[in-house]
């Protein structure tokens, strides 16, 4: 499918609505998972949460185009 068509288009912009509504979920899932722990203990737990997120999104979105 070429992206510069209307459809393409279309496809890509679904694609990133679908990145934004999913980062925003992750947030939230993040913040409430590591507001109950000592400063020292929340920042590490966002970071991990956050890397974790990212290196699951990557390998589910390689996973998804081999199918």
């Amino acid at each position: 499918m070429e992206i510069f068509t209307y459809e393409g288009m279309i496809a890509l912009l679904q694609v990133i609505g679908i990145d934004l509504v999913l980062a925003g979920d992750n947030a939230i899932v993040i913040g409430l998972a590591a507001a109950g722990l000592p400063k020292e203990q929340r920042t590490k737990a966002i970071l991990v949460g956050i890397l974790a997120a990212t290196v699951l999104r990557i390998l589910f979105a390689l996973a998804a185009s081999q199918l």
